[in-house]
């Protein structure tokens, strides 16, 4: 079935271990609530993200270990964050990706792992009970969101999860990274209007708030 522009297969539930989801079709959905799936979350061996009403899995997050690109620009990106924080004794936080982003989506929530998250203070968490009372939490305060580009999930990026991402009232940045050639895709929260910005050479840099973000340093050590 058609889910989130990407063709997925629906399954009655996934599993936890890495090992059996890989005996499902390459990327798949199951139908759950957002309890369900913050529970699944704490012990599932890959990376799944919600989306209305399905819990869902795609096949290039089970390799992240086989995309260097992917995983070195991530490096790269929260290195440079951490360094400026660290310089001017800020106090941001950067996380990486097994931190959740629920976003409430007008009652269809949805809740997604970007690549890395900069805060700007303390996070804020939304808590979420299960019928046996077990609680989890999602946070909600995002200042700047990163996701690096994969060729199957692009169009979902960029579409939906995109129109999503600018409904969290925090966020005030949002950052695509192309790995398979030099291109930053930057949208500023400006006046309440969300406006884009894209970087094709080195020399170019960004801002992430005050902190400089050059396309040399974000790429260094990627191979096209």
């Amino acid at each position: 079935m058609q889910i989130l522009e990407i063709n997925l297969e629906l399954v009655e539930k996934l599993p936890a271990d890495e090992e059996s989801r890989l005996l499902l079709p390459e990327n798949v959905a199951c139908k759950a609530s957002l309890t369900d799936y913050l529970a699944l979350n704490e012990i599932c061996e890959y990376r799944i993200e919600y989306h209305e009403g399905f819990i869902f899995s795609f096949y290039h997050n089970i390799y992240n270990d086989f995309m260097p690109n992917h995983e070195q620009i991530v490096s790269n990106f929260m290195a440079i964050l951490i360094l400026f924080i660290a310089k001017f004794k800020l106090a941001w936080r950067i996380l990486p990706s097994n931190l959740v982003i629920y976003i409430h989506n007008d009652g269809k929530p949805c809740a997604y792992k970007p690549d890395a998250v900069v805060f700007k203070g303390k996070l804020n968490f939304q808590t979420f009970f299960r019928e046996d009372e077990s609680k989890f939490q999602a946070t909600d305060n995002p200042y700047s969101a990163i996701e690096v580009l994969s060729k199957g999930t692009k169009s979902f990026d960029l579409n939906t999860k995109l129109a999503n991402y600018q409904k969290i009232e925090t966020l005030e940045q949002i950052i695509f990274v192309e790995q398979y050639k030099m291109a930053v895709y930057v949208y500023d929260k400006i006046d309440g209007n969300w406006i884009k910005s894209e970087y094709f050479d080195e020399n170019d840099q960004f801002f992430v708030a005050e902190c400089p973000v050059s396309l040399k340093e974000l790429y260094i050590y990627v191979e096209f």
